[in-house]
């Protein structure tokens, strides 16, 4: 069964995370396509933008230079969260500090060790305690509408992921490659484990997930 290599990458530039770094394992893998987390309207726009520098748009942007890979842009079109997000993140933070102590580990782990980190299951367990930590608040302080708006959260990230092994799976069934990498943000990864499990004992996966590591 032909393979789908999925890379767990960090969203900003710095240290060890490096779109330099991320190309190197791309090019050592050598695919025949890279699916991307952006939805297909809005890549051409963010090929464009020089303001914002994340080692995926950066790394994106080499493969076109050189057009040795296909590119599948593959994420939902419409992103129907604000400011409110890095709000409730940053509450999170400023009430648990077992919570912002994960976030800083994760900050300095990414920038020492770089991709070999995001793709570990240290950088897996970390992700899912701070998942676990955030219900849990939510949970104690009983506010509805924070509540309301974390599930609308899971229930869109849900939906991005579902619809990532649906594409992925319907273009392997239509062009058949042999191998194809992922580029997706690090805090999916643990996520994409258990879905991809869950389709994996129904015997109803179409290629090979394999979690860089």
């Amino acid at each position: 069964m032909n393979s789908v290599i999925v890379i767990g990458t960090g969203h900003s530039e710095g240290g060890a995370c490096n779109s330099e770094e991320l190309f190197k394992i791309i090019d050592k893998i050598s695919p025949e396509v890279v699916f991307c987390e952006v939805s297909p309207k809005k890549f051409p726009l963010h090929i464009k933008r020089i303001d914002v520098k994340t080692p995926e748009m950066e790394v994106i942007k080499k493969i076109i230079n050189e057009n040795f890979v296909k590119l599948v842009p593959i994420d939902v079109e419409h992103d129907p969260f604000d400011r409110r997000l890095e709000d409730m993140f940053a509450l999170f933070k400023q009430k648990m500090k077992f919570y912002l102590n994960a976030h800083n580990m994760l900050l300095n782990e990414t920038y020492l060790k770089g991709f070999p980190f995001l793709n570990s299951e240290d950088s897996d367990k970390i992700f899912r305690d701070m998942e676990s930590m955030g219900r849990h608040y939510l949970e104690m302080v009983k506010y509805q509408a924070l509540s309301d708006y974390y599930a609308d959260w899971i229930e869109w990230n849900d939906k991005r992921e579902n619809q990532w092994i649906d594409l992925i799976h319907n273009y392997f069934e239509i062009h058949k490659p042999k191998k194809a990498v992922f580029l997706v943000g690090a805090g999916h990864r643990f996520r994409l484990m258990d879905k991809i499990q869950n389709i994996r004992e129904k015997n109803e996966l179409i290629c090979n997930w394999n979690f860089f590591s």
